[in-house]
């Protein structure tokens, strides 16, 4: 409080929780399964009985090794491809930076 900004700087974050997203990564092996507005399926260990049901909204166009956050060493060596599900979330269940595991229709 009672400091001064430069011009640009980020002073506050806006988010909207009734809307989220989460980051899934698919394997070249399994991207052609996956198609924008293909459902998808969100779970997180905070609700472990709970499906929280989206859609694909993004496919990334090219591959990326996948990120140094994912849980095993396997899996971090891997070249995947982003795939961005969007969540409705009216009660604000999920929150930002809580892993999630996703299956997308048909398997992936």
């Amino acid at each position: 409080l009672g400091e001064f900004v430069s011009v640009g700087s980020l002073i506050a974050t806006v988010i909207d929780l009734k809307h989220v997203w989460v980051m899934a990564y698919v394997s070249e092996r399994n991207l052609g399964k996956v198609k924008l507005g293909q459902q998808g399926k969100v779970m997180v260990d905070s609700f472990p009985d709970k499906e929280f049901i989206g859609k694909v909204t993004y496919i990334s166009p090219e591959a990326e090794f996948t990120p140094k956050n994912i849980q095993t060493k396997e899996e971090r060596v891997k070249l995947v491809f982003g795939v961005k599900i969007e969540v409705d979330n009216p009660d604000q269940e999920l929150k930002l930076g809580m892993p999630a595991d996703a299956i997308i229709e048909g398997g992936v």
